[in-house]
């Protein structure tokens, strides 16, 4: 890691050490988020970030996304602005692999008839779906 970063970087198993009393800010998509989280965070898409900045507590922040790369775009932006911002390297892929707990989006009540010969999108599945979805 470059020593000129004014923000610092931690790994998933770093980050389940202060896990859940830190503040945990998931940059992706509203979509991406309702899929699955980490229980606890606070969604806020990297692209509404410097228009919400009202809405972030105090203290240090916790940034993940889907592998690493739009936290540490956020990171970039709020320490700029002066926040104390902590990259998760690997984001809710690393955390997930790592066996630490996500919160998977509800299947509806009444879900929509499945086509034969495919299984029904249960979490587990969207989860795969959308962790190997390229993060942009």
């Amino acid at each position: 890691m470059p020593g000129d970063l004014a923000y610092r970087t931690v790994t998933a198993d770093e980050l389940a050490t202060v896990w859940p009393q830190a503040t945990l800010v998931d940059v992706r998509s509203r979509e991406e988020h309702a899929t699955a989280h980490v229980p606890g965070s606070l969604n806020i898409p990297l692209d509404e970030l410097p228009s919400r900045l009202a809405d972030l507590p105090g203290g240090t922040l916790y940034l993940m996304c889907g592998s690493g790369k739009r936290s540490s775009q956020a990171a970039r932006i709020l320490t700029d602005r002066g926040y104390q911002a902590v990259n998760v390297a690997g984001g809710i892929t690393e955390w997930y692999r790592n066996g630490h707990p996500v919160t998977y989006q509800q299947a509806p009540e009444n879900p929509p008839r499945q086509r034969q010969g495919h299984p029904p999108a249960g979490p587990c599945r969207l989860l795969h779906r959308l962790l190997r979805r390229k993060n942009t």
